[in-house]
Formats: C-alpha cells, structure tokens, sequence
C-alpha cells in the first residue's frame, strides 16, 4: 500500500512541479518584457515631451521676432529715413516687460552700433542710455544677420552670454534671434536682435522631462552638454573641461548622430533620443504667416534629447527575480507538497469506497434515479412503495407512508370517490384512460398538483396485483396556464394598446384596443413591422434610442407621434421592454400604448394660455405704469431741462458747470423712461432685408463718442460674404447698441490700455436652417454663473444704476425676430454675448 501511494503521489506531484517552474519561467519573461515595453514607452514619452517643450519655446520666440520687426519696418522709421528711437525704445520697454522672456531688446545700425537697447535684469525692464549703447559691428551675429536677405532670419547657437569679452557670471545661457530691418523701398536700416533667456528654454526643458530628470541630458551638434543631471559637464565648448557626451558613448554617439530619433540598446543600458533642429522649428512657424515672407536659410545645427537608462534598471536580471519572488514559489511548492499528499490519499481511499460500493450500486432501483414521483399501489389502494423524489415533494419520510390508504392520506375528502372509481375502472376496465391529475395533500400544509400516468402491475400469471404510477409535478405549470388565461383576458380587455413583436421587430399580436385607435385590422397589421404607424415625425434618433435601450433588455418609456390608418397624426405614449426565455435571450418585444392626442392638445393650450395670461398681466401692469410715468414725469421733466439750458447760457462757470452735470442727471432719467416705454409697448417689427456688416458699423459709429470717452479698444471681424436677413433694422440697432454699452460697462474696471471689446459676425447652417451669429465679447470682470439666467429679467441689475431694461429689451427684439440670445462666460475673464439670427423670412 505504501508503494500504490508513493507511484499517486510522484503521478501527481512530478506535473505540478513541472508546470510551476514552466509557470516560473513565464512569470519571469513576462516581468521582463513588461518593464522592458514599460522603460522604452516611457522614455519615448518623456524625450517626446522634453523635444515638444523646446519646440514650443522655440517656436513662440520666432513669432515674437516676426511681430517686432513688422512693427518698426512699418512704423519705427520717419518719413526722412531716420529711426523713432523714443518710439522703438518704448516698444522694447513694453514689449521685453509683458513677455519676461528676453535678456535683452536691442536695434543696430548698419555700422554695427546699438541705437536702442532694453535690457531686462534683476526682474525689471531697463532702457539703455544712448552714453552706454555698444558698438557691435565685430560680433558674429551681427556680421551673419548683416548678410541675410529681406525676409531671412538669423538664429546664433544656444551659448553663454559674453559682455566686455568675458563670460558673464553667474552663467546666463543666451540664444539670439536676428532679422535685417528694410524699409518700403527695401533700404536695409540694420538689424532686430532679441537675446532670449536660455535659463527659461532650459527650464522648461527640465519641467517637461520632470519624470527621467535624473538621466536626461541636452547636447548640442558635437555632443557637449547643454543641460545635465551633473551640472558641472554643462557648456564644455565653453568651458576648459571640455566634457561631453559623445567622448564617454563614442559607438552610440555616431548612431545618434545619423538619426533624427529612436531608440539603442547598448551594453551599459537604454539610451531614448530625439533631434530639435530650431531652423526647421522656426520654418514650420512661419509656414503659416505665408504673408509675411519670411524665411530661415538652411542650417545643419541642433539639439540631441538623450535619456540613459543604466542596463541594472532597464532589465533585471534572473537572480533579481529569484531573490524577489523566492518566498512565492517557496510557498507555492509548499502547498503542492501538501496538495498532492492529499490528493494521493484521498485516491487511494477513493478507490477502496469504490470497490465497496460497486456491489451496491449493481441493485439500486431505476426508479430511485428519476426526477419523477413514482409509486406502486396494491388492488386495496395501500401504498407499498414510493421513491425519494416523491418522499422529498410531500415532505413525508418513507416509513410514515408505507402501507397506508392511498386515497385516505393523501387524496381530499372532495376527490376521494373520484379518485377511486378512477382506480376501480383501471382495475376491471381495458379502455379506460390511464392518464389523471390529482391534487396531492402535503405533509405540512398545502397541496401539489400531480399528472398521474397510471400502469397496471401483475404476477407471473398475469394477475393484476396492483398499479404503478409515475407522476410530474405540474402545479407551476397549471399556475402559470391560468394566469396567462387571465393575462389574455386583461389584455384584450384592456383600455391601452398591446403589441408583440418578435425579436426581429415584426407584430405578432394586436389587442381591440389598436385597432380603435389606428383603425388598421389585425391582419393588416401582423407579420408587418411598427413603422406602419410612422408619420416621419418622431426624429431617427428616437428611434435607434429605443432599440438600443430595449436591446439591452432594459424598458423604454416615451412618445410616438404616428398616423393613423385614415392618415389623421396621433399622439401616444408607451412603454417598450423585452421578453426573456429561461437562458436569458430576447424573443419578443412588448409595447403597451395609449392615446394622449386630446391630453397633449389640452396642455398646450393651457401652457400657451398661461403664457398668454403672464406676458398680458406683465405688459398690462408695465403699460400702466409707463403711462404714468409719460403723462406725471416726463412733461415735468421736459421743463425742469429746458429751464436748466436756459440757466446754463445764462449763468456763470461755477454754475454752467453745476447745469451740465444736472443736464446730463436729467438725459439719464429720460434715457430710463425710454427704456421702460420701449419695453412696455413694443412697436411691431418692420421687415426689410438688412445688411448685417453695415448695421454694425453704423451703431459703433453712432457709439463713437462713447467709445473714445471709455477708451476701449475695438476688434472687429465680419466674416466675407454674409447674406442680407429680414429684421427690424432700428430694432436691431437698438439691440446691438445695448450689448454694445453693457461690454464698454463692464470693461470700466480695467486699466486704459487694456479694455478691449471684440465683435464678430459669421454664418452658421444647421438642420434648422441658416442664421447669421453675433458675437459682442469684453474683457471685464465677468459675472458670478448663477447671475446669467436672470440677466433678461425685466428690472433686475448688478449695477447700481439703470434699470435692468437693457437685456430685456434685446430678449424682447430677439423674441421678435425668432432668434436667440445667450450669455457665457470667457476662460480668461469677461463675458460674451451671442446672437443668432435666422436669414429666411419666418413663416406665420
């Protein structure tokens, strides 16, 4: 025996053995390969995003360089030819201040001398004075800028600014962007230089490649360090070191050099790298100023992005992995040592319990085995036997019922003669039916309804001795019959639509109910799909919404508007949910409907009444009110102002002066009560065809004086080609000269030279049709988000003067032209107005 168990537990142990160190191996190799893929995306994303950074700075100075020297060919010169130093020097001193991007803003003559210079140190803008400006004409970028054509620029190499012949110190990384400046009559006047800041180029080199800071380097075309993560290899073509990185990787560096990026696998690890070639960066930024004309000449320098993975990070060896996963495996060994122990035991007792138990199984009786009642009755109805599965449905043990009256225990006392005249006839009669349901008594409480199959027993002489009967329990069945009886007759009853469909969507049933509502007969009807019914009203997406929804066997609740057989349009509601066989499958869809038609238009009527009652109250109070006002303050008013013009000619400075500011109190007030008469007693809309453009324009030159007094500046864009639309065009002026003001309101709080007011105007088509959009945008404080719902409310206001009529005015106008009006909020503060409105006629 000991042997047996020895040859189990070899069998079972020696394949689990050789399938976990198999599994051993995988994990390993997957490990591997995970931190390996993992190390090399990783670094690829990382140089990616370093090279993308420089890109960006690159880029961005390139377009600051084009935008300074189109300003001073076009303005920075006299008539004469002579250069605005004040002006120029003004420009650098604004300019060099907003971007903090530069070392120094500088224009050179065509001999070389600085003639403007700003310089940017300790934080602050400084304008040179004319005593300390350079003379520059033996410098290198000066003597190749000079060289360039109308439309070149000029880019010096990324290194250390140089001041009196010395490095300056603290080291200041410098590059230098140069442009030769012409005139009209491209006469060359000398040269644009801007020193940018190399420390902000190589700070966010560093930020961008925060994640691998430790092993990234920046080299220029020979391989020195421009950044490192050991700042003492930086700037070795300067520097006496004379470090760099293609002496220390000389194999790899000449790899390196050829491609433009990738990545290699050397002995001593990963290196990922990626080429910045800044005149093909500045090319593709002034691709899209193809105006401007101008060009970089080709250069072979640039910029390697090189990260280094040390080969003991980038791929782990196998003795790492053993050393890291050891108690793993060690338990995992442990537990198939105890596992095939136990299998092998329970094996071996496995095979002992069958040689026990196959005499046994040799003598079990069929009917032990069958998930059906069985049981055999003598001629006087007693009970001699009765399998487990019949023991389990009463709930009775087989001891209690053996032997005992068939019909006394277990048929009621109303069945009883029934059931045994049944028996009766079985016993004595041939043709008798041998099939029969009973309600069986349980032990405990209640009944199971069982369908009896019922076969006569005899001897070896052919005597009847008794009845064998097999039974199956249909009490859900029957449950189930009934109550899609009375379901059937629920749904042809019903007040609602029923419809099924099968899982392809075609109509297998119709209740009465359908065919009153949509007068089409059920034979019209079945084998054909829902869309029968369709008018082209409801939206396709509805549709796909409801099979999408149902499809996932989940219900469906929303509105139809169909067609009915004799083409009259119906509204109907419904609820759309599938039906599921016992594995879970979709096999019919059922919608159960009802006509809301009378309900809706009911509603609409009362909504549209409703509507109706407040906009009549509200006009009605508001007209009383202006009526007031016209006839109690208005004529007043007219004679407190004509008094107060006449006082104003005749009076002196001091009290002209007090008459202007009354005057102006007095425009106010009417301006108010105009305001209010408009809004009360809107005129009809006059329909002409209105150029948008021209209307524009001639409400900001109507706003003109107002403008200049608020200093603000104006950005106008109307897209070419707008098409003429039918409005109002006084009402228009009228809405664009609120919006108008409201921007010029809200840009108070900013500096003079900062207050801007964009307008623009373009044409947008969508499935409703076309509309024209204006945009009226300002740069002010903005406005808290819960405030914009309320802004159209009549009278109400953020500010403390006025009415809070204006933009209830506009909703009333763009009401009237059957369009829309908006406010959002700006990312970088202020608000933008947006109006939309439509260029066909609107129908009545």
């Amino acid at each position: 025996m000991n042997f047996d168990w020895l040859k189990q537990f070899l069998a079972i142990l020696i394949p689990f053995a050789a399938t976990l160190a198999i599994g051993a191996y995988v994990h390993y190799y997957t490990i591997s390969e995970t931190e390996r893929v993992t190390w090399e995306s990783s670094e690829l994303l990382n140089v990616g995003l370093a090279r993308s950074a420089l890109n960006r700075d690159l880029s961005n100075v390139i377009s600051d360089l084009i935008f300074l020297s189109s300003y001073i060919e076009r303005q920075g010169f006299a008539e004469d030819g002579l250069l605005h130093d004040t002006q120029v020097g003004q420009l650098f001193y604004t300019f060099i201040k907003e971007k903090r991007l530069y070392d120094q803003v500088r224009f050179i003559d065509l001999n070389g001398q600085e003639r403007v210079r700003v310089n940017f140190s300790s934080g602050q803008p400084e304008l040179v004075s004319p005593s300390q400006l350079q003379d520059k004409s033996k410098r290198y970028y000066f003597l190749e800028t000079m060289e360039l054509t109308p439309g070149e620029i000029y880019l010096s190499p990324l290194d250390l600014n140089i001041e009196e012949g010395e490095i300056e110190r603290p080291y200041k990384p410098v590059m230098r962007f140069a442009v030769p400046i012409y005139v009209a009559d491209q006469e060359k006047k000398g040269i644009l230089v801007l020193n940018y800041l190399g420390e902000r180029l190589l700070n966010d080199f560093n930020r961008a490649a925060a994640n691998i800071a430790d092993h990234i380097h920046l080299l220029n075309a020979q391989g020195y360090w421009l950044s490192s993560p050991n700042r003492g290899d930086e700037w070795g073509f300067m520097l006496a070191h004379k470090r760099r990185f293609s002496d220390s990787h000389a194999e790899a560096w000449g790899e390196i050099g050829d491609l433009g990026s990738g990545q290699l696998r050397t002995p001593e690890g990963l290196l990922t790298f990626e080429t910045v070639t800044p005149w093909i960066v500045a090319s593709q930024t002034m691709h899209g100023i193809s105006e401007s004309g101008y060009a970089i000449p080709p250069d072979t320098s640039h910029w390697k992005v090189v990260s280094e993975v040390p080969q003991s990070r980038y791929l782990p060896g196998f003795w790492l992995f053993i050393r890291q996963h050891l108690p793993l495996y060690f338990v995992i060994l442990l537990v198939l040592l105890f596992g095939s122990w136990l299998l092998a035991s329970a094996n071996l007792r496995h095979r002992n319990a069958q040689r026990q138990s196959e005499y046994e199984r040799r003598f079990r009786q069929t009917l032990e085995d069958m998930q059906l009642a069985a049981i055999t009755l003598d001629t006087d109805n007693r009970l001699i036997f009765c399998n487990d599965y019949f023991l389990r449905l009463t709930g009775w043990e087989q001891e209690e019922v053996l032997g005992c009256d068939w019909v006394d225990r277990f048929v009621d006392a109303a069945e009883r003669e029934a059931i045994q005249d049944t028996f009766s006839a079985l016993l004595t009669e041939s043709d008798v039916s041998r099939d029969v349901e009973v309600d069986v008594r349980m032990k405990l409480f209640g009944h199971r309804r069982i369908a009896w199959h019922n076969t006569l027993s005899t001897d070896s002489q052919g005597r009847v001795i008794g009845i064998t009967a097999i039974g199956e329990d249909v009490t859900d069945r029957r449950k189930a019959e009934d109550k899609v009886r009375k379901l059937s007759h629920a749904v042809e009853q019903s007040p609602s639509i029923v419809m099924l469909t099968n899982s392809q969507g075609l109509i297998e049933y119709v209740n009465p109910k359908f065919t009153e509502v949509t007068g089409y007969r059920p034979d019209e009807v079945i084998g054909k799909r829902p869309n029968v019914l369709k008018s082209g009203e409801t939206p396709s997406e509805e549709y796909a919404k409801l099979w999408t929804t149902v499809g996932q066997g989940e219900e469906w609740r929303g509105e139809f508007h169909n067609r009915r057989k004799n083409g009259e349009l119906y509204w109907e509601s419904a609820s759309i949910s599938a039906l599921k066989n016992p594995q879970g499958e979709i096999t019919h869809y059922v919608a159960v409907k009802e006509d809301i038609t009378e309900r809706k238009r009911l509603q609409q009527e009362i909504d549209m009444h409703n509507q109706e009652l407040a906009r009549t109250q509200a006009l009605t109070s508001m007209g009383r009110m202006a009526s007031m006002i016209a006839h109690d303050l208005r004529n007043p008013l007219s004679s407190v102002k004509m008094c107060m013009q006449m006082l104003s000619k005749q009076a002196e400075s001091e009290l002209a002066e007090l008459s202007v500011i009354a005057l102006d109190q007095i425009r106010y007030m009417e301006n108010i009560l105009t305001d209010m008469l408009t809004y009360a007693r809107p005129e009809a809309v006059k329909v002409e065809w209105v150029n948008i453009e021209k209307l524009l324009d001639t409400t900001l030159l109507s706003l003109q004086r107002r403008i200049d007094e608020s200093r603000v500046q104006m950005a106008v864009d109307h897209r070419p080609g707008l098409p003429a639309l039918p409005a109002d065009a006084n009402k228009l002026r009228q809405l664009f000269s609120n919006l108008i003001v409201n921007a010029i309101q809200a840009t108070e709080n900013r500096s003079a030279d900062e207050r801007k007011i964009e307008i623009q105007s373009n044409q947008v088509l969508a499935e409703s049709g076309s509309t024209i959009e204006v945009s009226i945008c300002d740069n002010g404080d903005g406005l808290p988000e819960e405030e914009l719902e309320r802004l159209f409310e009549p009278f109400y206001t953020t500010r403390t003067k006025g009415t809070g009529l204006g933009l209830a005015i506009v909703q009333q106008i763009v009401d009237q032209h059957h369009g829309k009006v908006q406010l959002e909020l700006r990312d970088n503060g202020g608000v933008c107005a947006k109006i939309s409105l439509p260029t066909t006629p609107a129908e009545d």
